[in-house]
């Protein structure tokens, strides 16, 4: 004999179907959110860094144009 599902059990086996599926897209929604806050951090931390290398650079320039004066007053 076939096994032909009553609408009431094919109902619940979508129904479990589904919030199986739920439970799934929850569990990588929630480590899709911890990656973004973990990226926006790492990229907080590169822009950091680049805002400091950036003041460190423009100290060496004005070091450079310090020395390239002393250098042409010294050549008259």
């Amino acid at each position: 004999m076939l096994f032909n599902p009553t609408p009431l059990e094919r109902l619940t086996t979508l129904t479990e179907e589904l919030i199986t599926k739920h439970s799934t897209a929850e569990q990588e929604l929630k480590a899709l959110r911890e990656e973004i806050v973990s990226i926006r951090a790492h990229a907080k931390s590169k822009d950091d860094e680049i805002e400091r290398l950036t003041a460190e650079l423009s100290e060496k320039d004005q070091e450079i144009e310090a020395i390239v004066s002393k250098i042409e007053s010294l050549l008259g």
